[in-house]
């Protein structure tokens, strides 16, 4: 479905319905822009919709779900690079730190798009594999460093979002297919990123098997990215037409 046929069947999303989105994640998100302006990102679509009043980016190039022994709670922490503090849980303490502190609303819904860098960087993130049988449920106190596996850095993250932003719906998105790791280590990661947040009652949309970027292709000769893993404006499109599509049906439950 085209983005025009799509923005044709929302009409209840146009601005003014006061509905305000989050985004964390990696370069995917932030590829868009923090004002959502490069054509290059899917959030720079989702803008273009009307389909929210605002859109707030925490999103950062080179964030990992998964965080490392020396991760700690840095809210002011910056960097476009792998880090042990370049991480989605800092993400979720700002934006739960600046709605404490008034900076911003309660957001009704909060996305998160992340896992490329821990499917490229896997060796860079030890313990990341490992599974805990129960789940813990996390809070503000638990430290990152504790927790070092990508199933319990994504159960960390859902559980402290939804501890402080009980009004806002949480859905998580999967990384798609790139050329920097075989189709088999991403869907892996997504595997487990959908798996832990199914346990905490989240939605996680599968974009690595329902959006057709695929690793064979971006690894031969890039079509829907501009290096192999980056959309370029028809990936960019194609992936928020398929987003959007699936927050449809919030976007207007939020509404009424």
């Amino acid at each position: 479905m085209s983005l025009s046929v799509l923005l044709s069947l929302i009409p209840a999303a146009a601005a003014g319905s006061g509905v305000r989105i989050a985004l964390l994640g990696d370069s995917m998100t932030w590829i868009g822009g923090d004002s959502c302006e490069n054509a290059k990102g899917w959030s720079h679509k989702l803008k273009q919709t009307g389909i929210a009043d605002a859109i707030e980016v925490y999103a950062r190039s080179g964030a990992t779900w998964t965080n490392t022994c020396a991760t700690r709670c840095d809210t002011a922490f910056y960097s476009e690079v792998l880090h042990d503090d370049n991480v989605i849980y800092n993400q979720a303490r700002r934006l739960i730190g600046r709605v404490s502190a008034g900076i911003s609303v309660v957001p009704d819904l909060v996305i998160v798009f992340a896992g490329a860098n821990d499917a490229w960087f896997a060796d860079r993130r030890p313990g990341i594999y490992d599974t805990i049988q129960d789940l813990l449920e996390y809070t503000l106190s638990t430290q990152p460093s504790d927790v070092t596996s990508l199933q319990g850095s994504v159960a960390l993250v859902c559980d402290i979002l939804t501890q402080s932003l009980p009004d806002s719906k949480l859905m998580l998105v999967a990384p798609l297919e790139m050329s920097k790791v075989p189709a088999s280590v991403t869907h892996t990661i997504s595997d487990i990123i959908a798996g832990t947040a199914a346990s905490k009652g989240i939605t996680t949309l599968r974009a690595d098997r329902d959006v057709d970027i695929r690793h064979e292709v971006e690894a031969d000769a890039p079509v829907f990215t501009s290096d192999g893993v980056h959309t370029n404006e028809a990936g960019a499109s194609m992936l928020a037409t398929y987003i959007i599509s699936n927050i449809e049906n919030t976007i207007q439950n939020i509404q009424k």
